[in-house]
């Protein structure tokens, strides 16, 4: 897999995020994935990244945006 051009990994994080607040239920990693064109793995790697931020949650299966992002 090639790098990531300067600010596209913000860029995607931003995406995640965008998607997350969409949705008042939140979704799954899975539906993340589909939603945005990316392989589940992708999905999965910005998600626990955007968790350890503190701009996301899990909540079982389900992800959320942070209330205070």
């Amino acid at each position: 897999m090639g790098r990531l051009m300067n600010g596209e990994k913000k860029h995607k994080e931003n995406q995640v995020v965008r998607l997350l607040r969409q949705c008042f239920f939140g979704l799954r990693e899975t539906e993340v994935a589909e939603e945005l064109g990316w392989d589940r793995r992708t999905a999965n790697n910005y998600l626990r990244t955007l968790q350890r931020k503190g701009r996301v949650y899990k909540e079982g299966r389900v992800w959320q945006v942070e209330e205070e992002d």
